[in-house]
C-alpha cells in the first residue's frame, strides 16, 4: 500500500472512532428557536438546545419587556422556519404564534389555531425568521 494512501485510511479510521467516542457533540450542536408574543408585539425570538429550553427562555424574554405574555410559545428546531404572530380580541384579547416553513404555512396554522378555539377579530402582527429572529 503506497504511504499516501494509508494516510489516508489512517486518518480516516481516527477521524470514525472519534465520531463514535463522541456521540453526544451530534446533539450538542441542536438549536431551537421559540417566540412567546404579547400583545405588544415587542417580543423576540430567542435560542437554545432544547425545545423545552428555548420555550422557557422565550416567556422570560417577552416577561422582560410586557406584562400580556402567551403562556405557551411556538417553537422550531428548523432555522429556515418561518413565526407568524398574531392577536384576537374576541371573544378576549390574546396572542399566539405559529412556526411553519413559509409565511404562508405559518399563517395558515395560526388561522387555524384561533378559529378552531372560537376567537375572532383577529390581526397578523408579524413575522419572524427563526435562525436570525428578524421581523419580516
Amino acid at each position: 500500500m503506497p504511504a499516501a494512501a494509508f494516510v489516508r485510511l489512517a486518518t480516516t479510521a481516527v477521524a470514525l472512532i472519534m465520531l463514535a467516542l463522541v456521540p453526544g457533540q451530534v446533539h450538542a450542536q441542536d438549536r431551537w428557536a421559540a417566540i412567546a408574543p404579547n400583545l405588544e408585539n415587542s417580543s423576540s425570538v430567542v435560542w437554545a438546545t432544547s425545545k423545552d429550553q428555548a420555550k422557557k427562555l422565550a416567556v422570560l424574554a417577552c416577561k422582560q419587556v410586557s406584562s400580556t405574555c402567551a403562556d405557551t410559545p411556538a417553537s422550531t428546531n428548523g432555522m429556515d422556519h418561518i413565526f407568524a404572530v398574531m392577536c384576537c380580541t374576541d371573544p378576549k384579547t390574546g396572542c399566539a404564534a405559529s412556526v411553519g416553513s413559509s409565511r404562508e404555512i405559518a399563517l395558515r396554522e395560526i388561522k387555524k389555531l384561533f378559529s378552531d378555539g372560537g376567537y375572532s377579530q383577529c390581526s397578523l402582527k408579524s413575522y419572524f425568521k427563526a435562525g436570525t429572529g428578524e421581523k419580516g
